[in-house]
């Protein structure tokens, strides 16, 4: 073990790859050409942002601390979160926000893998905080990210939770009056320059009427066009795809937790502009004749040539089973940006934009839980999805009794799937759970962390034959991280276990072992 962690521990141009496998039921020993393998370990900063202090809520978010802990709303995590790793060419990617807490700037790391070289730019902007106050962290604040493979632009979307012309109530009133939305990009080809070249002088400042002064990087809008800043309001969460001919793509979440829409939009590389953003679903949906609003708690996906659609639902009924959200939910669009042909998984034609959810239901997690009163079924976290090259489809949930001390509670995972060529999905509750699926080529994969160490476990797609295939043993422990699949290979952006709102942050790149 000593002499594991030590190898652990040794620079970028010495790793020494280490794979666990084990048998899982009957499944076969994987073959040689399968094994997963830790390909490189990098340090990407000393000092990330961490919300190290209380947590607050409606009650005390008003009287946060003035001292060095950084207290939050909803969770802790602010940087290697959400859309913050994306491969291009032999570079890597990163965004994170500057730790501690007087400090919280956009970042933006690009590393080198063939020498090692780490190069990192700092934006004026700082997280803004819940509702513009900086003394309490926002965790839904995230940065998206993209670099185009036609021209070689760099896009950043990022510190925005629903934020509209004026701040909400109280001392911060009017903080994000025309600055709602923040968007950075870069000149063309600004993704391989030299390291040298590689600063600030890269993006393009705001010179529009709204321009917050000579520093200002963030655009109110993608279309360039002010007259769209509409288009651009109550949003959060953003994610970038690339499709199969190199289209840029982001998605993000329009309105709040049992009210909203996904609305995405498309980034035309010969003009370099974006254009306004289109719905998934409707907002409202009781002014368009369903019987309540709901809202989504899931992820659009650009997966094997398709735009992606798949959620829980939280409604706007509060009264029934479930606490918060319920079902399984999506939708695929054969459309090549996602304008129209939408369809369920059985392939019929749903509405677009979609606004009664049941047209495209998979199945209840529910069902799986014998609880009937009001506010008893808890169906939040362990819930992810993905489709691979084959068509499998492979939904995970996590399905408990809200009150986990009751004498008759339960706790279920579930992995719901859909081989090819199959018309119904099926459901397995022999499933050891997980918080993230992915998929490369013909397989899927359930990658984590276990006890601060990452690990992956992998089957066949279109079946539930999940192999231990990867364990780290020693070395670095990691809080939690963030992860892009590309080319058979493992993005995995790390933070650092440890204590303080200033934390390292670290890339480690997983080899698969997808066969081409």
């Amino acid at each position: 073990m000593n002499k594991l962690k030590s190898l652990c521990q040794l620079s970028i141009s010495s790793l020494i790859v280490l794979a666990v496998f084990s048998g899982c039921n009957s499944t076969p020993k994987p073959t040689d050409n399968s094994l997963v393998s830790l390909e490189s370990q990098t340090k990407i900063s000393d000092g990330a942002l961490h919300f190290d202090g209380k947590k607050l809520n409606n009650k005390t978010f008003k009287n946060p601390s003035t001292g060095p802990k950084h207290d939050f709303f909803f969770g802790r995590n602010i940087s290697a979160h959400g859309d913050a790793v994306k491969p291009y060419k032999h570079y890597v990617f990163m965004t994170w926000y500057k730790g501690g807490k007087f400090n919280r700037n956009v970042m933006l790391s690009r590393l080198n893998t063939k020498t090692g070289s780490v190069k990192t730019i700092e934006f004026p902007h700082r997280h803004t905080g819940f509702r513009g106050d900086p003394l309490v962290g926002e965790s839904h604040n995230t940065i998206g990210l993209a670099v185009s493979p036609i021209n070689g632009t760099i896009h950043m979307v990022y510190d925005m939770h629903a934020y509209r012309d004026d701040a909400v109530t109280g001392r911060f009133k009017g903080r994000f009056v025309n600055d709602f939305f923040r968007y950075s990009y870069s000149v063309a080809g600004a993704a391989e320059v030299s390291d040298e070249q590689f600063t600030l002088a890269q993006f393009v400042k705001d010179t529009s009427e709204v321009s917050q002064g000579p520093d200002d990087y963030k655009h109110l809008t993608m279309t360039g066009n002010l007259a769209d800043k509409a288009n651009f309001a109550v949003l959060t969460y953003p994610k970038f795809f690339t499709t199969s001919d190199g289209t840029l793509l982001l998605y993000m979440r329009w309105g709040g937790n049992n009210n909203g829409a996904y609305y995405f939009n498309k980034y035309n590389a010969d003009e370099q502009r974006w254009t306004r953003f289109e719905p998934f679903n409707h907002k409202d949906q009781k002014t368009h004749g369903h019987p309540y609003n709901w809202g989504l708690y899931g992820k659009m996906k650009y997966l094997n040539g398709k735009l992606r659609v798949g959620f829980q639902q939280r409604s706007a009924d509060n009264s029934d089973r479930y606490k918060y959200q319920n079902g399984v939910y999506y939708a695929y669009s054969d459309h090549p940006d996602g304008m129209g042909q939408w369809k369920n998984h059985r392939g019929e034609a749903m509405t677009w934009p979609l606004v009664n959810s049941d047209e495209i239901k998979v199945h209840e997690p529910g069902d799986y839980i014998s609880h009937q009163e009001p506010n008893s079924v808890f169906i939040v976290g362990g819930f992810d999805w993905t489709v691979t090259e084959n068509e499998d489809i492979h939904f995970i949930s996590k399905v408990r009794s809200t009150n986990g001390k009751r004498p008759d509670a339960e706790n279920v995972a579930i992995h719901a799937y859909k081989p090819a060529g199959e018309t119904e999905f099926k459901i397995s509750t022999d499933f050891t759970g997980g918080d993230s699926i992915y998929t490369a080529g013909e397989d899927i994969f359930i990658i984590g962390l276990n006890k601060g160490y990452p690990y992956v476990e992998k089957a066949k797609g279109g079946t539930n034959n999940f192999v231990p295939m990867y364990k780290q043993k020693g070395g670095t422990q990691f809080d939690h991280g963030t992860i892009h699949i590309q080319d058979g290979k493992a993005y995995y952006f790390l933070m650092e276990r440890g204590s303080g709102n200033s934390l390292p942050l670290h890339l480690q790149i997983i080899d698969l072992g997808v066969n081409d």
